[in-house]
């Protein structure tokens, strides 16, 4: 798990900044490889042990980080990890021209998922933030469901976007949503990573 820094997140020009304690998340998103050994099955439609799972509901990923002592991100932790103290469109920059280096889109990837960590990762160490599968978070969205970050192997590369977020009801399976766990003491970790 990578140690991320308190901090804070504005919303936009009118608001204070929503603050966040030190947190660790998981450098990767779950792996098929991961989700199986734990929860004994892999739901996933493009098969690959290093490909991160997919096709699972909010419930299944949060039990998922429950039982190996972690819990989903909420979207702020998501937020100012995949930032990594930027403060810019993408961790990266405000340009397009750098996407294809730092994930996985519609344009680049093959109309699939890929395994994890291929591409670059942001300043703190994370990878597949932006792009590969849409992740699950532990907010709820005020329109109901659940709220999904980071865009996916199906999208464009607008979705990227650090600030991006999007809904979903949480019973769905989507075979361009994961997730990755998070914790609030460097303990939670169990299984390897």
């Amino acid at each position: 798990m990578v140690r991320i820094p308190a901090g804070g997140l504005e919303l936009d020009k009118d608001q204070k900044k929503i603050p966040i304690d030190t947190f660790f998340i998981d450098r990767y998103e779950v792996t098929q490889q991961q989700y199986e050994t734990v929860m004994g099955e892999n739901p996933s439609f493009f098969k690959g042990p290093k490909r991160p799972v997919e096709k699972v509901t909010w419930d299944q990923a949060d039990t998922y980080c429950r039982k190996i002592g972690k819990r989903l991100p909420t979207e702020w932790e998501w937020e100012l990890a995949a930032r990594a103290g930027s403060d810019t469109t993408f961790y990266w920059g405000d340009s397009l021209d750098q996407a294809d280096a730092h994930g996985w889109h519609l344009k680049n990837s093959n109309k699939q998922t890929h395994p994890v960590g291929e591409k670059k990762p942001n300043a703190y160490g994370l990878y597949d933030m932006a792009g590969n599968v849409w992740e699950w978070t532990a907010s709820d969205h005020v329109l109901g469901g659940k709220v999904q970050r980071g865009g996916s192997w199906r999208n464009s590369v607008i979705s990227m976007r650090s600030r991006h977020r999007i809904l979903s009801n949480p019973i769905y399976r989507y075979h361009y949503v994961g997730f990755r766990c998070a914790s609030s003491s460097p303990e939670g970790e169990l299984v390897d990573r």
